[in-house]
């Protein structure tokens, strides 16, 4: 009887011996196993490092489970753990179904090999036979579009051309797992949107390993995520959360309490104040508590509260403020998001051209910003706006407050929207093409939709 789960991990880790000299290795072959015969207490002349700690998830059937932290967090150790490339110290590892793997750039090539022998070999380690590769060759070196550098030898490729066979490669295994470390993160535009496309198809039925720094793909690609954090998991759920407490940056820095970074002492909206503007509390302040943004209000032209928006609608973002220090050039933006956490749209004071120096805030200031904007054209649904006040330049700032899903909207667009984000059509015309045999009286006909 089939498991309902693909992949379960529990209580994996994985620890490195690091030596400060390279005499110290031979000195911990040799001399605890003498100290120890000799009754003494054994030295160790190596420290431990702890790439993965103690990490335990499970991973159902059908599920795409994105995997995000910063470098050296432990998430490629964690892969080849799971793909088998590495040994765990300690905890186990059970998976059910083929797995085929993208990890790090040219692993299962050998340089000196073509692109086509190079598929025979990688198609061989994920347990094709060559009769299998012989009837799917044709359809990978298409897939990977590397013309004729398919007969030339892999040291010869750019990054890019190696991640474009090797994804080929894996996506012509007929896996039940696939695993796929930043592999895309090297590809060029029309490569990757290939590779989504494929990944989205096989979401459909199979199960998904997807390591990025890309916060977007991952909530584009992924209903749950997983954060790691200096080998350890740091959160895990929904992966809208998880991503928001991962990008904050007091809580992905580790200096705030563990209480904060899971959302125990997130801002939130608190109160109306009756003019459409809600009271937050400010206890999640990013660094010190030095200034930070006290209500904000959505509203329409005429100063109604919006709850609903509109294609094309003006609309007006207000956002107060208080600081106890003199901000000399100060910032206040936004970011809209959809219901995945997928940023949409923004704007901030520097954007509009009214971040300068002239700008000044002394201390012991309440002040507020209006950013007015033409609502774009949204997918009916939900919608959160987050709120942010810094200082300094659009390209270097110091961050004091930011407000997570400050408050949120509905969209109930009148016409079709594509895409995240749609464009209005102003103005629509169908003129119609003249031949040299038409009469020139024909040449400016048109017809107006």
């Amino acid at each position: 009887m089939s498991s309902e789960w693909a992949i379960r991990v529990h209580n994996l880790s994985k620890t490195y011996r690091l030596y400060d000299r390279p005499g110290d290795r031979g000195k911990q072959w040799i001399l605890p196993a003498v100290q120890t015969c000799l009754g003494r207490k054994p030295a160790q002349y190596y420290r431990e490092v702890h790439a993965v700690e103690d990490v335990s998830f499970e991973v159902k059937k059908g599920e795409t489970l994105g995997i995000i932290g910063r470098n050296g967090s432990g998430k490629s150790t964690l892969l080849q753990l799971i793909v088998g490339t590495l040994s765990p110290t300690g905890g186990t590892i059970e998976i059910d179904g083929r797995v085929a793997a993208l990890l790090e750039l040219g692993a299962g090539f050998h340089p000196e090999f073509t692109g086509r022998e190079n598929v025979y070999l990688n198609a061989a380690l994920l347990g094709l036979s060559r009769e299998d590769v012989d009837v799917q060759l044709d359809d990978i070196l298409a897939f990977a579009d590397i013309g004729i550098a398919a007969d030339q030898p892999v040291k010869t490729y750019s990054s890019g051309m190696i991640v474009r066979l090797a994804f080929a490669v894996i996506a012509h295994v007929k896996a039940d797992i696939l695993i796929i470390d930043e592999a895309l993160a090297v590809g060029d535009a029309f490569f990757v949107q290939k590779c989504m496309r494929f990944l989205r198809a096989f979401m459909e039925h199979g199960t998904v390993l997807f390591v990025s720094h890309d916060s977007a793909a991952v909530l584009s690609l992924c209903r749950n995520a997983l954060w790691l954090d200096h080998g350890r998991v740091a959160d895990m759920g929904e992966a809208k959360s998880v991503c928001d407490r991962y990008l904050n940056p007091q809580a992905s820095h580790g200096n705030v309490p563990r209480g904060a970074m899971f959302g125990e002492s997130e801002t939130r909206a608190v109160s109306d104040d009756g003019a459409g503007a809600q009271w937050l509390e400010t206890s999640g302040l990013f660094g010190e508590r030095r200034a930070c943004i006290e209500k904000v209000a959505f509203r329409d032209a005429s100063g109604r509260v919006l709850h609903t928006v509109q294609a094309s609608a003006r609309v007006s973002l207000l956002v107060w403020c208080q600081t106890s220090i003199q901000l000399l050039s100060p910032i206040v933006g936004f970011v809209v998001r959809d219901r995945l956490g997928q940023s949409l749209f923004g704007g901030n004071v520097c954007v509009a051209g009214q971040g300068s120096s002239s700008s000044t805030i002394v201390p012991g200031t309440r002040f507020v910003a209006e950013l007015e904007f033409m609502m774009p054209v949204l997918h009916a649904g939900d919608y959160s706006l987050s709120v942010a006040l810094a200082e300094g330049t659009q390209e270097h700032h110091v961050q004091y407050h930011w407000i997570h899903d400050a408050l949120t909207f509905s969209s109930n667009p009148s016409e079709l929207c594509f895409g995240l984000i749609a464009v209005e059509l102003l103005h629509v015309e169908l003129h119609r093409l003249v031949t040299q045999n038409s009469h020139n009286e024909n040449a400016n006909d048109s017809v107006a939709l």
